[in-house]
C-alpha cells in the first residue's frame, strides 16, 4: 500500500476519485479521526472502521455515521481516499481480467520519460491510468490535466 506524500497528493487532487468515495470497512485514508481531530491530533494513515459501538469508531473528521455522507467536502482538513491496487482496477470497466491487463500494459508502454519519472509505485500507475480510462486526464506533477483527443 502506498503512503508516500506523491500518492496522498496524487489522491487529494483527484477530485472524481474523492467525491465518489463510499467508505467501507478496511479503507485507507489520510487525515485525523473523529474525537481525535479536538486533540490536536496529528494527520496519519489510518484505516476506515464503523463499529456499533461508536467509541471505537474509526473515521474521517468529517464523516457522519448516521447519514454515511463527508461535510466540508473540498476543506484542507478534509480526509483523503487512498484506494488500494484492487481498488483502482475495481473502477475501471472491463469484461474479462486479462484485457485490463493487457490494456493497461500497452498504456504503460506508452508513456513518455518524465511520465515514468512521476509515477514510483504500482498504486501511483493504476491510479494514473484509471485517470487517463475513465476521465481522459494526466498527472503533471502536481494535479490532474484533462487531455482533449482532437
Amino acid at each position: 500500500m502506498d503512503t508516500s506524500k506523491n500518492y496522498i497528493k496524487m489522491c487529494r487532487q483527484a477530485d472524481e476519485v474523492r467525491n465518489n468515495w463510499k467508505p467501507k470497512l478496511g479503507d485507507y485514508f489520510y487525515g485525523t479521526p473523529q474525537d481525535f481531530a479536538d486533540m490536536e491530533y496529528e494527520k496519519g494513515i489510518f484505516q476506515f472502521l464503523l463499529c456499533d459501538d461508536e467509541f471505537y469508531n474509526i473515521i474521517p473528521d468529517t464523516y457522519d455515521p448516521r447519514t454515511k455522507t463527508f461535510n466540508g467536502i473540498g476543506d484542507d482538513d478534509e480526509a483523503v481516499y487512498l484506494p488500494r491496487q484492487d481498488d483502482l482496477q475495481d473502477m475501471i470497466d472491463f469484461e474479462i481480467p486479462l484485457d485490463i491487463i493487457n490494456d493497461f500494459q500497452k498504456w504503460c508502454n506508452n508513456l513518455d520519460n518524465s511520465m515514468l519519472e512521476r509515477l514510483k509505485t504500482l498504486e501511483q500507475f493504476w491510479l494514473a491510468y484509471m485517470m487517463w480510462v475513465n476521465h481522459s486526464k494526466i498527472w503533471n506533477g502536481k494535479d490532474w490535466e484533462h487531455v482533449n483527443f482532437s
